[in-house]
């Protein structure tokens, strides 16, 4: 029994630790194409962002992409790293990843720093092996 459930662990570790991957590689490269891949086909995407983009809504895929298109053109990302010290908060339909983002505002340098909470869950579409895996449910920041 103890067999199954490391091996279920080490399963589930490592499909958060290519998302974990793939998200920060969207930040950092601020490309929100990348970012649309991780967000699900058919569920909402609640987005709650605190000023200076005050945005608090769900939105489909497409609508969350326009959003964070926006947002990655107007700002430029200084550093994103997941949160080594607090490990994904799992439960049986998802896991909280946590993030820090730090950006600056590229029309008048202002810098900020969030701290970013991830929702994520498994998603199982019919079709093609990309569209498998971890997707974002939420994306909620914090300002620091």
């Amino acid at each position: 029994m103890n067999a199954v459930i490391g091996l279920v662990l080490s399963f589930l570790l490592t499909i958060i630790n290519q998302f974990n991957s793939s998200l920060e590689g969207a930040f950092l490269q601020n490309d929100p194409a990348r970012l649309e891949r991780l967000l699900p086909l058919n569920t909402p995407v609640l987005i709650t962002l605190p000023e200076p983009f005050q945005v608090s809504d769900f939105f489909s895929r497409q609508q969350a992409f326009q959003i964070m298109r926006k947002l990655f053109q107007h700002t430029s990302t200084l550093e994103f790293f997941i949160d080594q010290e607090n490990q994904p908060v799992l439960d049986r339909k998802g896991a909280i990843i946590q993030a820090r983002w730090s950006t600056a505002d590229r029309r008048d340098g202002r810098k900020y720093l969030f701290r970013l909470y991830f929702y994520v869950f498994p998603e199982k579409i019919d079709g093609p092996k990309d569209l498998s895996g971890l997707k974002i449910r939420e994306i909620r920041a914090e300002k620091r």
